[in-house]
């Protein structure tokens, strides 16, 4: 019973931190929006590439994070970190990977987490990454 409360209690923690970085890049996707759309007139912008740029700022958010300290804003909040299975370090390798299958696959990965016998999300095991909870 402890097993599956501690799971919980960790995706409930990964759940949150999500959360909270989804705020801080939806801020950040208003601010590119606003400054884009000064440039085009005011009109909406409804270029693919536009799509395109913001998806790549939102892998840039977080992989520059997870690369330097293993923690987003949000994780630190919630007092978890991400790590990678050879060394606290997470690669740029592992960055993309868990970038791509954690957005692919969202909420997939999280509902694996329940039935991985290492209690691990997918896009964890894929990555070869893992989350740490700390308590300071």
């Amino acid at each position: 019973m402890q097993n599956i409360s501690s799971t919980l209690s960790l995706l409930f923690r990964r759940c949150a931190a999500f959360l909270y970085d989804c705020l801080l890049l939806i801020a950040l996707f208003f601010v590119i929006t606003a400054t884009a759309i000064s440039f085009n007139d005011g009109q909406a912008i409804q270029h693919l590439l536009f799509k395109v740029f913001l998806f790549a700022v939102s892998f840039l958010f977080f992989d520059w994070f997870w690369r330097h300290g293993g923690q987003t804003l949000g994780m630190r909040a919630w007092r978890i970190r991400v790590e990678g299975y050879e060394s606290a370090n997470v690669s740029f390798e592992q960055s993309v990977k868990r970038f791509l299958t954690g957005g692919l696959l969202f909420g997939f990965t999280l509902v694996y987490m329940l039935v991985s016998p290492r209690k691990e999300a997918l896009h964890d095991k894929l990555s070869k990454t893992k989350i740490i909870r700390y308590n300071n």
